[in-house]
C-alpha cells in the first residue's frame, strides 16, 4: 500500500512548523564542529584515548533529546511553551508548490550532508584496518628534551637506543634500528609522514623533563597513520636510574598488543653506568662511518669495559669499531687489527655462546680479505645475531668485494627493508648501482642520500655518476655545488679532487690551479686512491705543456710517495700514484713496474671494488708512457665488467686524450657504446 503523499506533506509541514528540521540542522552542524575540535585537542592536551568516544555518545544522546524537545516545545516571545497541535481544517498559510519543493530539496540535502559528516566522524573508517590488526612495526624516535638548560641532550639519543635494544627482544615486534630513526630529532614532520618514511605502523615518542635532581619521562605509543595516541606512560626517576626504565616501557608497549606478555629486562651489564656509556658508544658507531665517529665509539666502548670488565657486547662493538678503522684506511696498522682480535677473544672469555661475537669475527675476516672464513662466520650467525641490519649490510659488502654485485644488491635491499631511512644502506645501493652502470637507479639513491643530509666520504658520488652518464659537465657541476652546500663550513678535500677533474675536462686550468692553492691538505685520499696535492699540480701543468713545472711537481710527488711506501710497502694506492709520477717524469719502466706492483697487491680476486681503481691507474700509466695498445686492452677489461669507467667519461676526460684518434680506441668505444 503506497503512502498518502498528502500525509507525508502534512508531516513535513508539521516538522517545519515545530522547527524540528531547524533544530536537527543546527544540532548536526554544532556536533560536527565539536567532534572536529575534540579530535584536534586530544593529543596536545594528552586526554584519554576514550575521550572522542565519550563525546560521540553524549552527542547522540543529546540529539534524541533535542529532537523530542523541539517537537513538544516551542520558543515564543512569551517564553517556552508547549507547541499547540495543528487542528485539521484550520486555516493556514500555504506555501507555493515551487517554494515548498525548494525547501524540501535544500533541507534534505543539508541533513544528508551533515548526517554523512557525523557518521564519518562517529564510525571507524571501513577502509582502515584496526590498529590492533596491524603488523607490529615500531620506530623509536629520538626523545625530546623539554628542559630549558639542555642538560638531557645526551639522553635524547642514548635512551631510545637502549629502548630499541630492549624492544628487539619482544617476540612479534619489528623494531626499526637507530640508523633509520636518528634523523627525526626535532623534526617537524607529522607522525603519519614519519610512519610512511620508515614503513612503520607505530611510533614511540619520548619527552624528558628535568625536575630538580629527577627526570620525568613521558612516553607515547602512537598509531602513525591516524596519529592517535594508543597509550601514554609517565614516570619520574632519579638520573642514575633512568636506563632501568626501558624494561617498564617495553612492558607497557607490549601490553598494548598482548596483555599477558611482559618482556623481561635484557641486562647487558650489571653496572648501569657501563650500560649508559655503551649506548653512547652505539650512537657514534651507527653514525656516518667517519674516523671521528669510530674513535668516539671506541673511546666509549673502552670506558664501558673499564666499568664492567665482563661486558660482552662492549667487546663485540669495540672489535668491530677497530675493524672499520682498519677497513676504511683510517689506521692500516697491524696494531689496529690486534686490538680488534683481542677484543673478540675477550668477548669469548666473558660469554662463549653469544652469537654476536660471530658477527664481529665475520667483520674481522672480511676486512682482512679472508672471505671464506667470513662467510663461514656469517652462516653460523645467521638468524641469531641481535643486529640483523649490520649482518645484511656487511654480507652485501662482502659479495661486492667479490665482484658479485647483484647478490650484494639483494643483501643491501634486505638491510634497507629493516632500516628504511638508513643513510649508509642508501649510499651502498647508490654506489652498487653506479658500478653496474644502472644510472637512473643510482641517481635515485644518490638523491635520497643527499636529502638525508649524507656526507660523501669518497670520490664515488653523485658527481662521478654524471661524469659517467652525461656528455657534458652541467649536471656534474650542479651536483658538486650541492655537495659544497651540504658540507657548509666543513672543508672536504674530495670537493677539490672533483673540482679539478671538472676544470681539466673543461680546460679551465686557471680555475683548477686556484682550487688547489686553497686546498690545505697535502694529499687527497680514501680507501680507493691516494693522491698527493703535488700530483694534481703536475697534471695541470702537463696539460698546458709546461714541462718544466710539471716535472718539478711530479718529482715532488715521487718523493712524497716513496716516503709513504717506505712506511707502508703493502699499500697498493701508494704504488699506483708513484707509477703515475714516474710516468709523468718519463721513467717508463719504473712507472709500469709500480703500476703492476699495485695490481699484484690489490687484484680483483682479493678486492674487486678496490681492484678496479688499480686497473684504471694502470691504463692511465700505459697511456702516459705511450703504450697505447696495452692501455686500450686495460680499458677493454674495465668496460667489460662493472666499474667506474664509461664511454662518455673516456670521450671527455683528457687523461685519455692521447688515445682519442687511435683506431683501436674508436672501435672500443663502438663495442661498448651502451656503457
Amino acid at each position: 500500500m503506497t503512502p498518502d503523499p498528502n500525509k507525508l506533506s502534512r508531516f513535513w509541514q508539521e516538522l517545519k512548523r515545530r522547527k524540528v528540521v531547524r533544530v536537527i540542522t543546527v544540532y548536526a552542524a554544532a556536533a560536527f564542529v565539536i567532534l572536529e575540535l575534540v579530535s584536534i585537542i586530544v593529543e596536545p592536551l594528552r586526554l584519554p584515548e576514550w575521550t572522542l568516544t565519550l563525546v560521540i555518545v553524549l552527542l547522540c544522546a543529546g540529539f534524541i533529546i533535542a529532537v523530542i524537545l523541539s517537537w513538544v516545545f516551542d520558543v515564543t516571545p512569551e517564553g517556552v511553551k508547549k507547541t499547540v497541535p495543528l487542528i485539521e481544517g484550520n486555516d493556514r498559510k500555504h506555501e507555493k508548490p515551487s517554494r515548498l519543493l525548494a525547501w524540501k530539496i535544500t533541507s534534505y540535502v543539508s541533513i544528508a550532508i551533515i548526517a554523512g559528516l557525523l557518521i564519518y566522524n562517529a564510525l571507524p573508517d571501513r577502509k582502515k584496518v584496526k590498529w590492533s590488526d596491524l603488523e607490529r612495526t615500531i620506530a623509536v624516535l629520538p626523545f625530546e628534551d623539554l628542559g630549558m638548560e639542555g642538560r638531557l641532550t645526551s639522553l635524547q639519543n642514548t635512551l631510545p637506543i637502549a629502548l630499541i635494544t630492549e624492544l628487539q627482544n619482544v617476540q612479534g615486534f619489528i623494531i626499526r634500528p637507530w640508523g633509520s630513526t636518528e634523523k627525526y630529532l626535532a623534526t617537524e614532520l607529522s607522525s603519519s609522514a614519519i610512519g610512511n618514511e620508515l614503513n612503520s605502523n607505530f611510533l614511540v615518542k619520548g619527552f624528558l623533563t628535568p625536575q630538580g635532581n629527577d627526570i620525568e619521562v613521558d612516553i607515547w605509543l602512537i598509531n602513525a597513520a591516524s596519529e592517535e595516541i594508543i597509550k601514554s606512560y609517565s614516570n619520574k626517576l632519579e638520573a642514575s636510574d633512568i636506563f632501568q626504565i626501558r624494561g617498564e616501557i617495553s612492558k607497557q608497549v607490549a601490553s598494548v598488543f598482548n596483555q599477558n606478555f611482559n618482556p623481561a629486562l635484557t641486562v647487558l651489564s650489571n653496572n648501569p653506568d657501563a650500560e649508559q656509556t655503551y649506548f653512547t658508544g652505539l650512537s657514534y658507531y651507527w653514525g656516518d662511518e667517519t674516523r671521528e665517529h669510530f674513535l668516539m665509539a671506541i673511546n666509549y666502548f673502552e670506558k664501558a669495559i673499564q666499568l664492567d670488565p665482563g661486558f660482552t657486547l662492549a667487546y663485540v662493538r669495540l672489535a668491530s669499531s677497530n675493524c672499520w678503522m682498519y677497513h676504511f684506511y683510517y689506521d692500516r696498522t697491524q696494531e689496529r687489527l690486534s686490538l680488534a682480535r683481542n677484543a673478540i677473544e675477550r668477548a669469548y672469555d666473558t660469554d662463549p655462546g653469544n652469537p654476536d661475537i660471530l658477527l664481529a669475527e665475520a667483520n674481522y675476516f672480511y676486512v682482512t680479505h679472508n672471505y671464506e672464513k667470513a662467510l663461514e662466520k656469517f652462516r653460523m650467525a645467521s638468524g641469531r645475531v641481535s643486529d640483523h641490519v649490520e649482518y645484511n649490510l656487511i654480507l652485501g659488502s662482502l659479495h661486492r668485494r667479490q665482484g658479485e654485485l647483484e647478490k650484494a644488491s639483494e643483501y643491501y635491499l634486505t638491510a634497507g627493508d629493516l632500516s628504511p631511512q638508513n643513510k649508509i644502506i642508501v649510499l651502498e645501493l647508490a654506489e652498487t648501482n653506479l658500478l653496474l652502470r644502472k644510472y637512473e637507479r643510482a641517481e635515485e639513491y644518490f638523491g635520497k642520500y643527499t636529502l638525508m643530509g649524507g656526507r660523501y666520504k669518497t670520490s664515488v658520488n653523485k658527481v662521478h655518476l654524471y661524469l659517467m652518464w652525461e656528455n657534458g659537465n652541467e649536471k656534474s657541476r650542479r651536483a658538486l655545488d650541492e655537495l659544497r652546500i651540504l658540507a657548509g663550513e666543513r672543508t672536504d678535500p674530495f670537493h677539490t679532487h672533483l673540482a679539478v677533474k671538472l676544470d681539466l675536462i673543461d680546460k679551465k686550468y686557471k680555475e683548477a690551479l686556484n682550487t688547489l692553492v686553497l686546498e690545505s691538505s697535502d694529499s687527497i685520499y680514501d680507501q680507493f686512491i691516494y693522491r698527493p696535492r703535488t700530483l694534481y699540480f703536475a697534471e695541470i701543468y702537463r696539460m698546458q705543456n709546461q714541462t718544466e713545472l710539471a716535472n718539478l711537481y711530479y718529482d715532488s710527488a715521487r718523493i712524497h710517495l716513496q716516503a709513504k711506501i717506505a712506511a707502508s710497502p703493502l699499500d697498493s694506492r701508494y704504488h699506483s700514484s708513484l707509477g703515475i709520477a714516474y710516468a709523468g717524469l718519463g721513467r717508463k719502466n719504473e712507472a709500469i713496474r709500480e703500476g703492476e706492483r699495485a695490481i699484484s697487491l690489490m687484484p680483483l680476486e682479493k678486492d674487486f671494488y678496490r681492484g678496479i681503481f688499480r686497473l684504471e691507474d694502470m691504463a692511465r700509466i700505459y697511456t702516459m708512457v705511450g703504450e697505447y695498445g696495452s692501455a686500450v686492452e686495460q680499458l677493454d677489461q674495465l668496460l667489460s665488467m662493472p666499474g667506474l669507467i664509461s664511454v662518455n667519461l673516456l670521450k671527455k676526460d683528457p687523461t685519455w686524450e692521447a688515445l682519442w684518434d687511435r683506431p683501436e680506441f674508436v672501435r672500443l668505444l663502438e663495442v661498448y657504446s651502451e656503457n
